[in-house]
């Protein structure tokens, strides 16, 4: 692709980065992840590194400039940011973000060996995983529209409960540069390229087989309320009473008696828990005495700390408190650089402590119930920490955040991930949408849509068991992907020594 006009090919390298976002949620075209990675890796065939950097920068601002667009919204919205601040703050971010390809980019035109196809498409996709495992850590990580979510609903989402989010886009990768390499190299390279292609095929299809869970004790009957609260209108004061009975009401429609467990949205109750213990109490008590637990989303002071949690209104009034903040919406990074930014947002309960402690599952109705808030589920990593004791994971979400934009359908395939990747039902209930309950094969049982005000009854059948993932974690991808590259450089290195 060396041939090619400068235009022409940055115009292709934004334009590939541009469309990949449609292969994850809502659209779920997995094949667009394959083929334009394949555009880009045929774009960087023969450049120098400077071409190399400014086209994996091209094609992340593509990439991000769509894929989280929705920032913009949360700041404007719902952060009351000024039109002109919102604006700056999301290219800021998206600038940010463009590192990352453009890093691996710039080091795979370093690190690539001549007259070697098939090595320098291995080396690639190995760079583009470990650019992906450190944005999932920098500056407290974002892992949003990694590769690998692109297969949640495809052929390769088999995978998931062996390698994980991270693993499976290192094959996705891997396939589009083998596609690459099978267009463009000689007959011994194409068919290697063809039988890497066919072995990554062939062990998601056997894969697709193979079962980590199994079921434990019977289905719980949860009910899952949406109550639709406009952000605008959900920390007004005069809205905490009518916000609390709705949903009570929608709790108690009809069928309620034959409820095991209500879960609530996040920050349902937008306001501290102990304002409202007392007026709640005799809708509590009526839901105790039918042995029906109800969590809910809401705020928990301790002194003069304040935490974004989850409580069992009833019963033992188990508690969980958020571990992983949302930075700009529950705290201000860098806040000594970015205060100035601050007096221009205005984020209610935005200064907000992280739960410590060890990540425990709560228990309810006999079962253990992993609990997580929000962003929370996009850490596999972290959710590891709930397993192998929770038999069911829970994710209370205020996707509101998101404005009407792909951000709750891409947080909600998320959440499917998990669930693949634990071999766990996960039940995630939202304040606007979308709201769904998700098998343990990340399949969706029932869904409320987004900006519907709705309750959802499911059974949700608990279960047990540790997925090879859930028991390494991301540690097998970063160190394979570490070897490979190792293993070039000190190719390269040896044969520069030749050529001495």
């Amino acid at each position: 692709m060396s041939a090619l006009p400068r235009w022409i090919a940055a115009t292709l390298a934004v334009c590939s980065g541009l469309l990949l976002p449609l292969a994850f949620a809502p659209t779920h075209w997995w094949p667009v992840a394959i083929v334009t990675l394949a555009l880009l890796y045929a774009l960087l065939q023969g450049v120098s590194t400077r071409q190399a950097l400014w086209l994996g920068w091209l094609f992340g601002l593509g990439y991000f400039g769509i894929g989280v667009h929705w920032v913009y919204f949360s700041l404007h919205l719902f952060g009351a940011a000024i039109a002109p601040m919102a604006a700056a703050l999301t290219l800021a971010f998206v600038l940010v973000m463009t590192v990352f390809p453009a890093l691996c980019c710039w080091l795979w035109a370093r690190w690539r060996l001549p007259d070697s196809p098939v090595t320098n498409a291995v080396l690639f996709a190995a760079m583009w995983a470990l650019s992906e495992l450190l944005r999932g850590k920098v500056l407290d990580g974002f892992p949003w529209i990694l590769v690998g979510y692109s297969q949640t609903s495809g052929p390769m989402g088999s995978l998931a409960p062996v390698m994980g989010v991270y693993g499976i886009g290192f094959l996705v990768v891997l396939l589009a540069t083998m596609l690459v390499v099978l267009a463009l190299g000689s007959w011994r390279q194409r068919a290697a390229s063809a039988v890497t292609m066919i072995a990554v095929a062939l062990t998601a299809t056997l894969s697709a087989g193979l079962s980590f869970s199994s079921p434990v004790g019977e289905p719980l009957a949860v009910r899952m309320v949406q109550a639709n609260i406009p952000q605008e209108m959900k920390f007004s004061p005069e809205r905490l009473r009518t916000a609390i009975s709705q949903y009570t009401g929608m709790t108690k429609q009809p069928g309620w008696q034959d409820i095991d467990l209500v879960v609530w949205p996040e920050t349902a109750i937008p306001t501290y828990f102990d304002r409202v213990d007392a007026g709640m109490r005799p809708f509590i008590q009526s839901l105790d005495a039918r042995g029906i637990d109800v969590l809910s989303g809401g705020f928990q002071r301790d002194g003069d700390k304040v935490y974004n949690a989850v409580r069992q209104l009833g019963g033992d009034r188990a508690l969980y408190e958020k571990r992983h903040l949302v930075p700009f919406g529950e705290y201000m990074p860098l806040r000594f650089v970015l205060d100035f930014a601050a007096r221009f947002i205005d984020i209610p309960m935005s200064d907000l402590s992280a739960g410590s402690g060890p990540h425990e599952p709560l228990y309810l109705q006999g079962t253990a119930v992993g609990v997580s808030i929000c962003y929370e589920d996009v850490y596999g990593e972290e959710m590891r920490a709930l397993l192998p004791a929770s038999q069911i994971l829970v994710n209370v979400s205020n996707d509101a955040w998101f404005g009407d934009s792909a951000a709750p359908h891409q947080h909600e395939q998320k959440a499917r991930m998990r669930a693949r990747e634990f071999a766990r039902p996960l039940v995630r209930v939202t304040n606007t949408g979308v709201s769904s309950a998700i098998d343990h094969q990340g399949n969706i049982q029932g869904r409320i849509q987004h900006d519907v005000q709705g309750i959802l009854d499911v059974q949700v059948q608990p279960r047990s068991g540790l997925t090879p993932y859930a028991r390494t974690g991301n540690w097998p991808v970063f160190v394979i992907c570490l070897l490979l590259c190792l293993g070039v450089w000190q190719a390269r290195r040896a044969a520069h020594r030749q050529n001495r």
